[in-house]
């Protein structure tokens, strides 16, 4: 027997028959994510129970040297979990869901299937939350994905994904399990501190599944704050939305907060400011410090005038955490008074309705007229930003008249992340067909979306912007997350972190065999 038809056996009999999958259909969905499709498939697809048969898959794999690669929620778009090699089983995450919540002492283990919105839900009654406490794609999004792509949305004080881990349970390329902080040897130990000794933990936050397999992660636990309160501010151009979270960033109130471009918001609230007036004034009225102060701020509506909000082409949105929705009131009354220095105050709709349900669905791996969907993102310094922005819409000026005849279209979304961070992200909206993954990846009813034809010169296109957008990151100094196997990540480290990065990888990983290519290490080992 070959060593794959040893491994087959193996892996069959930990899992079962059932859950260790090789029809053609499932290899060719398995190879395919939001943006592209490998032109490798996997061998099988393996499914296990527990994380206990999440270990003994991996060292079987290892033992017969076959490339393996986790797959969590499956909203990669960076080519996160998509093989490389022909010789690659992939590990299916979403049987492995035990949450194991310690009340006492304020932490939570789950199994890298659980989903954000299950650990929410799991948590919710007993008035506890994480710091970090998920992505807009949280209901399919994985904490073990999220702990290997780096994720932000959700979070106190603009927290992402590795502000809420404790410690992780990996197991390496040599078939060894480690434990990563407070976690020691004997029964006396548990995992609830990140930091003791070097930080292991922190060596596989955002590797992209590349340096272990992560079979159990814990997170630190807070009380959910109750008190809530929400602004939004209409802005005439993107420096001035930019300003507006820039200076709100640095006095650290702020939970969540987001901005969008024309495109992205459609115009959403000016409609409903004109469908009603009265919608504004409510919403800013409820979340003033106190009613003389939300009656001095509708005054300052009314003197500013409705007509303004024709001209407010971004918006931006901002919510803060207390114990009680005074104190909640009380932060945004700080962030209002900076962002009325740019910008006019709008309806809150947008965060009251995101708040309330933070879990979207993932019908947006479609666009509104059932466009293929590719996000695209940067995170810069402040200082780099305007600029940043200019050569963004140099680039749109230059491709305006390709765009329009290829059907390829892009909106924005902005984040600012704790007080030092700017996420700008662009993404892609073309008119082309769906694929296998549109098709299978979650249970979405795709009956009244519109459906096109191939348009191979418009992805050749998006190919080809894309490109340009990541020259322009690396020009503006700019990071990612989700690096996967897209970003430039080793390619633009000095050669000595190069060196560091790769003897690390060759002494977690020294056959190459989880996840190859991700973080590019086959292009430079």
């Amino acid at each position: 027997m070959s060593s794959v038809d040893i491994a087959f056996d193996q892996i069959s009999d930990i899992v079962g028959k059932d859950n260790f999958i090789q029809n053609e259909e499932t290899l060719s969905f398995y190879s395919t994510d939001v943006f592209v499709s490998s032109k490798e498939k996997p061998l099988a697809v393996a499914r296990p129970r527990d994380s206990y048969e999440l270990i003994k898959v991996v060292k079987a794999c290892i033992a017969n040297d076959v490339s393996l690669i986790v797959r969590g929620g499956g909203a990669s778009y960076t080519g996160g979990y998509l093989p490389i090699n022909s010789n690659t089983i992939i590990i299916d995450s979403q049987n492995l869901k035990k949450i194991e919540i310690n009340e006492e002492d304020m932490f939570v283990t789950v199994e890298p299937g659980v989903t954000w919105l299950e650990l929410y839900e799991a948590l919710s009654p007993l008035g506890l939350r994480t710091p970090f406490w998920g992505p807009f794609s949280g209901r399919v999004a994985t904490i073990a994905g999220s702990m290997s792509f780096h994720a932000l949305s959700h979070g106190t004080n603009n927290a992402v994904s590795a502000d809420s881990l404790s410690s992780l349970q990996v197991i390496i390329g040599t078939g060894e399990v480690i434990e990563t902080g407070s976690q020691g040897a004997n029964e006396n130990s548990s995992r609830f501190f990140r930091h003791y000794g070097p930080d292991t933990g922190g060596l596989f936050l955002g590797d992209s599944g590349a340096l272990g397999v992560k079979t159990r992660i814990t997170l630190k636990l807070r009380k959910k704050p109750e008190g809530f309160a929400a602004i939004s501010f209409g802005f005439p151009n993107f420096k001035n939305l930019f300003l507006a979270m820039r200076d709100i960033s640095k006095i650290g109130v702020v939970s969540d907060n987001h901005g969008l471009d024309p495109r992205k918001q459609k115009t959403a609230i000016m409609e409903m400011e004109n469908a009603n007036p009265l919608v504004a004034a409510k919403s800013v009225f409820l979340s003033s410090k106190n009613p003389l102060d939300g009656l001095l701020q509708i005054v300052k509506m009314g003197f500013a005038g409705r007509g303004f909000l024709k001209h407010a082409a971004f918006s931006g949105h901002f919510t803060t955490e207390g114990i009680n929705n005074k104190e909640a009131k009380i932060k945004i009354a700080e962030a209002r008074d900076i962002a009325q220095q740019y910008g006019k105050e709008v309806a809150n709709s947008i965060p009251v309705y995101l708040h309330a349900n933070p879990f979207m669905e993932l019908t947006p791996i479609l666009g509104p007229n059932g466009e293929r969907w590719k996000p695209t993102h940067s995170v810069l310094p402040f200082s780099k930003v305007l600029k940043h922005d200019n050569d963004f819409e140099s680039l749109m000026l230059e491709y305006k008249d390709r765009m329009e005849q290829h059907g390829v279209a892009m909106n924005r979304m902005f984040s600012f992340i704790d007080s030092n961070a700017f996420l700008y992200e662009p993404t892609f909206l073309w008119k082309d067909e769906q694929t296998i993954y549109h098709k299978k990846v979650y249970p979405l009813n795709l009956d009244d979306v519109p459906v096109h034809d191939p348009n191979p010169q418009g992805m050749e296109l998006v190919y080809e912007i894309k490109q340009r957008i990541e020259d322009m990151c690396v020009a503006n100094g700019a990071i990612h997350f989700q690096i996967g196997k897209d970003y430039p990540y080793l390619k633009t480290r000095t050669k000595e972190t190069r060196n560091f990065l790769c003897a690390l990888k060759k002494q977690l990983d020294p056959k190459n065999l989880i996840n190859p290519g991700a973080l590019g290490f086959d292009e430079t080992t």
